[in-house]
Parts: C-alpha cells; sequence; structure tokens
C-alpha cells in the first residue's frame, strides 16, 4: 500500500456570475453568483475531506468587489460538495484552517480589528463532519488596543499547540511596526511583543528549534536589505543577519533584495513569492524565483524555480537545485507550496508562464540534499484552462505519523466557457495517480514548443525512462514513430496540422498529448 497520497485541487472560475454547466471531474459551486477571487488556505479534516477558504467576490464593471470568505468542504473520493458557509464580510481575514490538536473537529483562526475595539485573536471551532460554528462559543483575545493595517498574514500553530500570530500597526511616520503574539488555544495571552527595526511586511515566518522553542521572520527593511530576526520562545530577538543588496546590469530585479545562490542566479525576495521551510537538521530551505541576464533583453532571459539549503546561522549555501525546462522569457515562477514531509523529504508546487503562453504547474519531490526524486507537470491550458497564480498547498501528516497527504487548492480562468468549480487529482508518494482520475493532467516529462515547427523537445523526470514516440494524425493513422534519441522529436517531414503525439514508457506507462505543426 504506497504510503504517502498528494491530492491536487483546483477551483476553477471565470469572471462571469452565472454558472454553467462543467465537465465530469469538475464539483458545482454552491454560491454560483460570486466567481472566486482569491484562494487563502484550506485543510485536510480527521475524515478526509477538504475544507477551503475562498475569498469571493461580486464583478462590478471592471472591479471586483469582494463581499466575503466561502468555506467549501468537497469529498475527495465522490468528487462533490459536502457542505459550503458563506461568511458576509467587506474586509475578509485571512483565516487559518487547521485540525484541532487538543481534540476532534478542526480550527478556524483569524485577527479581526477595528478603530473602536482595538485588534484581537478569534479562534473558532468547528466538527468534523460539518462546518457549523457557534460564535456564542468562540475564545476571543484581545492583543491590543490598536487597529491593525489589513489583517494578519502569518499564523503559525508551533510544537506546544501555542499560537503564534503577526499583525502590524501603522506609525506616525507613515512606517509600519509588526506586533507577534503568542495565544493558547484556551485563549489564554501569553507573550506579545513588538519587534524592531522593521519597515516592510515580514513575509514569512516558521519555527527552527523546539527546546526552547525558536522562531525566525524574514523582511526587507528601509535600505532594501534582507533581513533574517531570530526570535526566541518570548520573541526577544536574539540575532539578526542582513543580507545585503547587491544589483549589477545583467541582474533583473524581481524586488529590490536579492539573495546569491551562485556566480550566474539570484533570488527575488521574499516578497517575490519566496517561501522557507526549516530542515531536520536545522538548515533554511529557500524556495524562489531567480533570474539571469538583463530584463531590457526580454527575449534572452532565463526565469524559473530555485531551491537552496543554507545553514541557519552562517548563511553559508549547502545545496543547489534550478528548475527552469523551457528558456526564453516566461513569466516570475510563483512557489505555491513548500514543505518538508516527516521522513526530509521535500515538496513543491510552482506555476509559471513559459515563453510558449503555456500556463504550467510542477509538483516535484525532493530528498534532504535536494536531489530531485520526481517531477510531474500539469498543462491546465491543453485543456482550456489558465491556471491561476493564486493557488494554496499544504502537506499534512496523519495522526499516525504514517501517512502524508499532500493537496493543492487555487482557481483558474476557463478560456472557453462560464464554470465555477473544482477540478482535482491525486497523486501518491511516487508521482502517478492512484486512482487514475487525473492521469489526464499529469505528466511526467514536458514538451514544447507547442505549436512546433520542424523539431519538438521533451525533457524528463529523472524517475522515467522513455520507450518510444509515436505521432498519430487526426484520423488515427501512425504517421511517424522514433525509439531513440527521445529528447527531440523531428517533425520537418509532415504536413501542418494537428496530430497526437503518444510517449510510452519503459514500465509501459502511456501518455498523449496534442501537438500542432505549423
Amino acid at each position: 500500500m504506497r504510503k504517502h497520497i498528494f491530492s491536487w485541487l483546483l477551483v476553477l472560475a471565470t469572471i462571469y456570475a452565472q454558472a454553467q454547466e462543467v465537465s465530469m471531474g469538475f464539483i458545482p459551486s454552491y454560491h454560483p453568483s460570486y466567481p472566486v477571487f482569491n484562494i487563502v488556505n484550506a485543510v485536510q479534516q480527521h475524515n478526509g475531506d477538504i475544507v477551503s477558504n475562498v475569498l469571493v467576490a461580486n464583478v462590478e464593471g471592471n472591479n471586483a468587489v469582494v463581499v466575503g470568505n466561502n468555506f467549501y468542504k468537497a469529498s475527495p473520493v465522490a468528487l462533490q460538495y459536502t457542505d459550503s458557509l458563506f461568511i458576509a464580510n467587506s474586509n475578509p481575514p485571512f483565516y487559518m484552517l487547521a485540525r484541532n490538536p487538543l481534540g476532534d473537529g478542526n480550527l478556524r483562526v483569524n485577527v479581526e480589528s477595528d478603530a473602536n475595539n482595538g485588534t484581537a485573536v478569534r479562534i473558532s471551532h468547528f466538527p468534523d463532519y460539518d462546518l457549523n460554528i457557534n460564535p456564542a462559543e468562540d475564545v476571543v483575545v484581545q492583543l491590543c488596543d490598536t487597529f491593525a493595517l489589513g489583517y494578519s498574514n502569518s499564523i503559525l500553530m508551533d510544537r506546544r499547540n501555542d499560537l503564534i500570530l503577526k499583525y502590524y500597526t501603522e506609525n506616525l511616520d507613515s512606517s509600519y511596526t509588526c506586533h507577534i503574539s503568542r495565544v493558547g488555544l484556551d485563549g489564554t495571552l501569553k507573550h506579545n511583543t513588538v519587534l524592531p527595526q522593521t519597515q516592510n511586511f515580514l513575509t514569512t515566518m516558521g519555527e527552527f528549534d523546539s527546546q526552547p522553542s525558536s522562531y525566525f521572520q524574514w523582511t526587507s527593511n528601509e535600505d532594501g536589505n534582507l533581513m533574517l530576526y531570530v526570535i526566541d520562545s518570548l520573541f526577544n530577538v536574539t540575532n539578526y543577519l542582513v543580507v545585503n543588496r547587491i544589483l549589477e546590469d545583467n541582474i533583473y530585479e524581481f524586488d529590490s533584495t536579492y539573495i546569491q545562490v551562485s556566480e550566474e542566479f539570484w533570488f527575488g525576495n521574499s516578497n517575490s513569492y519566496g517561501t522557507f521551510v526549516i530542515s531536520d537538521e536545522g538548515d533554511l530551505l529557500v524556495a524562489a524565483p531567480y533570474t539571469r541576464d538583463s530584463a531590457f533583453v526580454y527575449d534572452n532571459r532565463e526565469t524559473g524555480l530555485a531551491v537552496a539549503r543554507y545553514d541557519l546561522r552562517t548563511m553559508q549555501q549547502k545545496a543547489l537545485i534550478h528548475f527552469n525546462d523551457q528558456p526564453g522569457p516566461s513569466t516570475e515562477a510563483r512557489c505555491l507550496g513548500f514543505q518538508k514531509a516527516s521522513n526530509g523529504d521535500i515538496y513543491i508546487v510552482f506555476r509559471e508562464t513559459t515563453p510558449y503562453n503555456k500556463p504550467t504547474m510542477t509538483a516535484a519531490k525532493l530528498d534532504r540534499n535536494l536531489n530531485l526524486i520526481w517531477r510531474r507537470y500539469c498543462y491546465e491550458q491543453s485543456y482550456g484552462y489558465d491556471p491561476s497564480t493564486s493557488v494554496y498547498s499544504s502537506i499534512l501528516n496523519d495522526d499516525d505519523g504514517s501517512e502524508i497527504g499532500m493537496f493543492i487548492v487555487g482557481y483558474a480562468i476557463n478560456l472557453n466557457q462560464a464554470g465555477v468549480g473544482i477540478f482535482h487529482f491525486f497523486v501518491s508518494d511516487d508521482g502517478y495517480d492512484e486512482i487514475h482520475e487525473g492521469e489526464t493532467f499529469i505528466r511526467p516529462y514536458a514538451f514544447y514548443p507547442n505549436p512546433v515547427q520542424d523539431q519538438l523537445h521533451l525533457q524528463y523526470s529523472p524517475d522515467v525512462q522513455p520507450a518510444c514516440i509515436e505521432l498519430f494524425d487526426l484520423q488515427g493513422r501512425l504517421v511517424s514513430k522514433q525509439s531513440q534519441g527521445l529528447d527531440n522529436i523531428e517533425l520537418q517531414g509532415l504536413a501542418p496540422g494537428q496530430y497526437v503525439m503518444k510517449v510510452t514508457m519503459e514500465d509501459g506507462k502511456t501518455y498523449t498529448d496534442k501537438v500542432l505543426k505549423e
């Protein structure tokens, strides 16, 4: 029996308010009058159902007006919604969704603020079998008398089962102050502090030492330098590291700050969708966009996602891997999920739009030394959907620690029809779909360009070995077969038109894709 399950969900929507019929594998929304505006987060319940938190909005002219949060519960087996809950709010907060570590059911946590009452954290409980919440049973903890800007964008539950929250207030000089609080699940405010020298929003936080608990936070200061703060269990800043800002003519600037990861490649800072986790050995793992070549020579620049491993105390780089398959211009890679499994392996999901205007999302598994174990590609545009940049993912450990579940929640724009629904499929730890519902969308290889003129390029995941590639016309006739040199497929002698490419692996698995010959 496979131990690790990775489930991929994609909430699909258009700007149209009226939902239409959706194809097999899509789940209609409970609130079709609202198009999906943003995916915030999700949690898998003890019974296997998945609850996702979605910001929803009305479309008024060219503007999307946020109206509240929609919580959807979907069965990953029956491919249908089983429950939903809509909470109206013109300024919806960030909600943390998590299993309740002290009992059954789940937690919904958010920071709320107003000018009259200041800032508080609200802890709500909902059972495992529905989304019903009784506000009278909520635990509300006052954090400060100051109005918080926006909402907290980071709520962490640490190893002590305490909630670590951060939120921001604006000073008279228009600078920002970052507040960090520790709150027990019973409503006890244990610690409250202000992080010094903070100018911009901290963009991530994490825990890297359990005895005593220590935390780290990244931000960029007013000089554009990237700063790492180390915070003890009482939220005293015990150390911080400044990574100097370095700009060169041949470096494209994603944002104002970079970490050098090699002589050629640079990370954009965490405002450019960088993500950080701590390894079992206490090293810092960073996943963020990189680029090389000038931004002004767009056709020649290379972009992608890089993952690096640093010694947390010295910032010395210990390992590095780049994800880039298709040379040429592309959008900035966005890390959608980056988490560590209990055995030390790393799972990562990211998206980008390739030079051939083909939005892709990629899932990959790395070992603790950042060696690539497998990589899987999802080409949504091939099936009429343009993947959104708003996607959330998470890895969950089962209660006994024997299994890991990874799921992704997001939305996309249907280019061909109006419709609201959830698209999802499952991938087990070997990178394949265990119930064969999603193999239409998952590939252990990338191919480009498409449309193609003379030569099609393929790049394969390291865990597969191609055996042959066949091309068929739309009448099903075999027009080309190649069994060697399968990194490049020649199409010079074929007439322009659409073909079906069949890729057969050494293990017998087969995949088909449409290829357009110009």
